[in-house]
């Protein structure tokens, strides 16, 4: 082998000895991942146990269905859809939030969201919305929540009773910032979902992805 050869094939060598890239470190408590984003245990519980609400004789694996395919999932394809948009809409909730704490908005402002009245139970407000406003005393007002496609600020003006706590109705006045226009929220997060792929880094979690959410979240293949 000529000399000049030698360094060619040692080049080649270390090349092909490389090691490949790090996994992922996903943070503590991560069970699924969907398109990149952390899932964990505690978020999912954490919407499991508002759902138990309304529905407390389900078992924490199907309060956990519930909490997957109706809460966190949705919200993690909403958030993919337009990032830089979704975090002007945070930034303006945030400030508008300082705003009321300030006393410095108005209810009919020139610029900025409109106070709309909102009344129902959990499935009507949402739950993310319903839950914020339900450990609220009258009059005061929640922090920036989140639901898919929005962000919210309101104001408890109104809790009703009822035999569980998931039928309360509320009556809200709220602020929307959304960062998925209403019309086409809904059709945009499914689209998304479609092509979506779930990653389980906890294979006990599979089972309480329903069959058809499995084959669902598969990247968009078939």
């Amino acid at each position: 082998m000529s000399s000049r050869a030698l360094p060619i094939l040692l080049l080649a060598l270390c090349a092909c000895s490389k090691p490949p890239p790090p996994a992922p470190s996903w943070p503590a408590g991560t069970v699924l991942v969907l398109d990149g984003r952390p899932i964990l245990a505690a978020d999912v519980d954490q919407a499991a146990n508002v759902i138990a609400l309304l529905e407390p004789r389900d078992s924490i694996d199907q309060l956990r269905r519930l909490a997957l395919t109706n809460v966190v999932l949705p919200t993690l394809a909403a958030q993919a859809i337009d990032p830089q948009r979704r975090a002007e809409a945070q930034h303006l909730a945030q400030e508008w939030k300082r705003a009321i704490d300030a006393g410095t908005t108005t209810q009919a402002p020139a610029v900025g969201p409109l106070l709309v009245e909102r009344k129902g139970p959990m499935l009507t407000l949402g739950l993310e919305l319903w839950n914020a406003a339900m450990e609220l005393e009258p009059g005061h007002w929640t922090n920036v929540v989140e639901t898919a496609g929005c962000f919210h600020i309101a104001r408890l003006e109104q809790k009703g009773t009822a035999m569980l706590p998931g039928l309360v109705e509320l009556t809200l006045s709220v602020y929307d910032f959304p960062y998925i226009e209403g019309a086409q929220a809904h059709d945009a997060i499914q689209a998304r979902l479609d092509r979506a792929q779930l990653v389980y880094l906890d294979e006990s979690w599979r089972a309480l992805v329903p069959l058809s959410w499995q084959h669902r979240l598969r990247g968009g293949n078939p």
